[in-house]
């Protein structure tokens, strides 16, 4: 697979979660431990506003609310992984950039917290924000991406706030795991993390369409999507599937398999041509969905 990836990425695979798990048994203690050390945080340029809400969830405000469009994010990191913090530099570039509030979410951790409890601290935080602003739209990556799924179908079902739009930035979405691409073993996220991800969220409880929007079988009424993918991503096929369902359902959706790439591709080599052009093509389409153009 070495061979597939594109040059630029290579040599950024020596300082993911891959490259430095144990052999033998793996357990969400070492993989934090291992996180914690690999991880780089880079303070924003200016700190966030804290918010608090009953039960102590805490959402993370980049930029000044003004009542009109605002971006929830939801961070990666397997369901049991990082922080809304650590994301903070990101997020206030996201909001510098985009000229409009966003607002992270520090859900709850699994296996300590498991489904529904990080998806529940989402839909608190979709309340918070749609009673702050005049339009939401929701994005995350990896497991933030599914959560993300999840909370589209979660807040259709419930009739709750409208989100105007869905990014998922390789979202995991499917517990089972038996797509070609799902029994390979690419770097940066492996099928053994995988494996661990969906143990801690589920915590021995079968999974359901909120927990693996994969399983979801009406997907009509959700709102318009953009998803991408690098085609030697572990979840490269269960998002171009759920891709296809969504339009075949009637949802607006826009697509990009990006070729050579891996998971995470754009955060371990930040100044790799796709990495670049992969982050351009997401803003172009977070503005356009949070402008309101037809």
């Amino acid at each position: 697979m070495i061979d597939r990836i594109d040059p630029e990425l290579v040599s950024g695979l020596a300082n993911t979660l891959t490259a430095h798990l144990p052999d033998g048994f793996l357990d969400v203690a070492t993989v934090r431990a291992i996180d914690d050390q690999l991880r780089v945080e880079t303070a924003p340029a200016a700190p966030p506003r804290v918010v608090t809400l009953e039960g102590g969830l805490e959402l993370r405000v980049h930029g000044p609310l003004h009542g009109g469009a605002c971006l929830l994010w939801i961070h990666g990191g397997g369901m049991f992984l990082g922080s809304a913090r650590t994301e903070d530099a990101y997020c206030a570039d996201l909001a510098a950039r985009l000229g409009v509030p966003v607002v992270a979410v520090n859900y709850r951790l699994a296996p300590e917290h498991p489904h529904p409890a990080p998806l529940h601290d989402c839909r608190a935080a979709l309340h918070w924000c749609a009673r702050h602003a005049g339009r939401v739209v929701v994005a995350g990556g990896s497991a933030g991406g599914g959560l993300a799924a999840a909370l589209c179908l979660l807040t259709r079902d419930e009739d709750g706030p409208p989100i105007a739009a869905a990014h998922l930035y390789y979202p995991m979405l499917d517990d089972r795991r038996d797509t070609p691409s799902a029994r390979t073993d690419p770097p940066v996220w492996n099928r053994r993390l995988a494996d661990l991800a969906w143990a801690a969220y589920l915590g021995g409880r079968p999974a359901d369409a909120l927990a693996a929007p994969a399983r979801a079988t009406d997907l009509r009424g959700l709102p318009p999507t953009y998803l991408d993918v690098g085609d030697l991503d572990l979840f490269r096929d269960e998002d171009a599937a759920y891709a296809a369902r969504l339009a075949d359902a009637g949802v607006p959706v826009r697509f990009a398999l990006v070729p050579g790439a891996v998971h995470a591709f754009e955060l371990i080599a930040p100044d790799a041509a796709i990495g670049r052009a992969t982050r351009e093509r997401r803003l172009l389409a977070l503005a356009h969905d949070l402008n309101g153009a037809a």
